[in-house]
């Protein structure tokens, strides 16, 4: 079947060819964009999430309970100066129906609002209102790293994500080794996006379109970025939703403790977005064709990562919050591990929101999101008073199987199904050796995670060794 897709990448467009010569253009650009985009997630989470553990281990489980309700609200105050437009500009910026110019306006408006909000703010709310900040600029960085991405430039994204959480990190162990408190360090945060935004300026004035692209007004884009400015503000709620229960009805120490569990299972949360996004092209032109392997595929590879992250993570939670957070944070130990059993969903949850978008059926996810976030809220004024944040961690679990099995009934009224339970199955089958390996070993964070590594990739080679179909079954035809 013939058509035009948006391949994502460099602000053109390849026609569908199925198996030939302009298919397996488009599938190779596809992959080498997803291994690009997954590298620089990679590493610069890992940059965003040393910051965190600096940050935690800086202030102390009693200091980090003061600056993450903060941290936590500035999230979702900074996304009033977002509304949808980052999301909007990877897609519009690509196919060529806005330009970027008028994308930057409207971002502009926005943070003129919000920022002079946040700044008139200050005096009554000094850790909030530098943290707004921190994360306005942040989101300036990150949409200068998209519309380089649509111009072509996606090294330059990469380096531009890199330096906005290397920014963070070094600024805010400067002022930590300055004897700073949460207010300090949300001020030295406030400041790290600047050399970021700078670079990615610059960048982007090397890369200008070679034919101008529709400029519009203000409210136009905002118009056009509405529905999903509300799937985006619901997605940040949604992990959220239990925190923000647990800071309004318990202490500093349980907050602080609480929120660094959370810190890793939403790291955790960048392996299956990057994997989807990869897939994004594929999903597409599978939608358009009506069948092929790629769900299949994608959900396999999601499986195989999110199975042994779950049992590795629920087996090493002791060594892993001591080692990364210190040992005053080792009462957290037990809430991680309930997290862990939310770990499949939140990976395979991003396939089903990928199939869906693909399927041109978006305008599903502001309602299931919205489900989730409901659900979640109720379950939480419901077990965080009697049960703490043993009940905020198994709250957290439930909305998000919740949200998954959302997902997939959305995705079989789309004609356009997500296999979970066969993949998710074997993968799970597949780490009891890995399990048993690293029972032995989990003291050591270092030893636990190679020895786990090691034999998940020589459980999975045998099993493929003793069953070759077993592969193309589970993943499909990969050509």
């Amino acid at each position: 079947m013939s058509g035009r897709v948006d391949t994502g990448a460099q602000g053109y467009h390849e026609p569908v060819t199925g198996e030939g010569a302009g298919g397996a253009r488009e599938a190779a650009d596809a992959t080498r964009g997803s291994v690009i985009k997954l590298t620089a997630e990679v590493v610069s989470r890992g940059l965003g999430l040393l910051t965190t553990v600096v940050v935690t281990r800086g202030l102390g489980v009693e200091g980090f309970g003061v600056f993450g309700g903060p941290y936590v609200a500035a999230v979702l105050v900074a996304e009033l100066g977002e509304l949808g437009l980052q999301a909007t500009a990877s897609r519009a910026l690509v196919a060529g129906t806005v330009s970027l110019r008028s994308l930057a306006r409207a971002r502009l408006a926005l943070l003129a609002v919000v920022g002079g909000l946040a700044l008139a703010a200050v005096p009554v709310s000094p850790v909030l209102s530098p943290l707004v900040l921190f994360f306005l600029l942040s989101g300036w960085g990150e949409f200068a790293g998209v519309a380089l991405r649509c111009r072509g430039g996606r090294i330059q994204e990469a380096l531009v994500l890199c330096a906005l959480r290397g920014g963070g990190l070094v600024l805010a162990a400067a002022a930590l080794q300055g004897g700073a408190g949460p207010r300090g360090v949300a001020w030295a945060l406030a400041a790290s996006p600047l050399p970021a935004l700078g670079l990615g300026a610059a960048w982007l004035v090397r890369r200008r379109p070679a034919v101008p692209l529709p400029a519009l007004g203000v409210r136009d884009v905002l118009r056009l970025s509405a529905p999903l400015a509300i799937h985006s503000g619901l997605l940040l709620l949604s992990p959220r939703v239990e925190y923000l229960v647990v800071a309004a009805f318990l202490g500093d120490r349980e907050k602080g403790l609480f929120l660094a569990a959370l810190q890793v299972f939403w790291f955790l949360g960048m392996v299956p977005s990057a994997v989807a996004a990869g897939a994004m092209p594929s999903l597409t032109r599978e939608a358009m064709a009506g069948r092929g392997p790629v769900r299949r595929r994608t959900a396999g590879l999601l499986a195989a990562l999110a199975a042994p992250a779950a049992v590795g993570l629920a087996l090493i939670a002791p060594a892993l919050v001591t080692t990364v957070f210190g040992a005053d944070y080792g009462a957290a130990t037990p809430w991680l591990r309930v997290l862990a059993a939310g770990v499949p969903a939140l990976f395979l949850n991003a396939l089903a929101t990928a199939a869906l978008v693909a399927a041109g059926r978006a305008a599903v996810l502001p309602r299931i999101t919205a489900i989730r976030v409901l659900v979640a809220f109720a379950l939480a004024l419901m077990v965080v008073p009697r049960f703490g944040v043993p009940g905020a961690a198994a709250g957290l679990v439930a909305a998000e199987w919740l949200l998954l099995a959302l997902g997939i009934r959305a995705c079989v009224a789309a004609s356009f199904e997500v296999p979970v339970v066969r993949p998710l199955g074997w993968a799970l089958l597949a780490c009891v050796p890995m399990a048993l390996a690293v029972s032995g070993v989990r003291e050591s964070l270092v030893l636990s995670v190679a020895v786990g590594t090691l034999t998940w990739a020589a459980t999975v080679a045998a099993a493929v060794r003793l069953r070759p179909g077993l592969a193309r079954e589970l993943a499909g035809d990969a050509r």
